[in-house]
Order: C-alpha cells, then structure tokens, then sequence
C-alpha cells in the first residue's frame, strides 16, 4: 500500500475546520479527527469532499464496521 502524503494530513485539518470540529456522527467536541469517506487504500483521495469529522469514539466505531457513512 503506498504511504500517505502530507496532503492528506492538510485536508484532513480543513474538513476538521469546515466541520467546526464537530463529529458528524453523534455532535461531540471532543476528539475531532478526519476521516476519510473513501478509504485511501481503495482509492479515496486527498480532498475535502472525502473527509468528516469524527470523534475519537465513532472513528473507532466506523473502523469496526458499527458506524456507516453515506455521502449524499
């Protein structure tokens, strides 16, 4: 898997801004991380449109396969 550049790391923290740090999932300040809609091993790119913000719990959650996020 090819490793990630600094632009994800940049995209990430303006959809954290966009997103006022607020996990789009349950509404929580604390933790705020960006996640990528698209995961970037099947392909999800470095860009605004694929990132939320979610909270440390409900990433977890997302990872696990507990939480699904739909873009519309």
């Amino acid at each position: 898997m090819a490793k990630r550049d600094s632009s994800h790391t940049q995209i990430q923290r303006l959809g954290k801004i966009r997103d006022m740090n607020i996990c789009q999932a349950c509404g929580s300040t604390v933790s705020p991380e960006g996640h990528h809609i698209i995961n970037f091993q099947y392909g999800g790119n470095a860009h605004i449109d694929n990132i939320v913000t979610l909270c440390h719990n409900c990433h977890k959650q997302v990872h696990r396969g507990n939480i699904d996020i739909i873009k519309f």
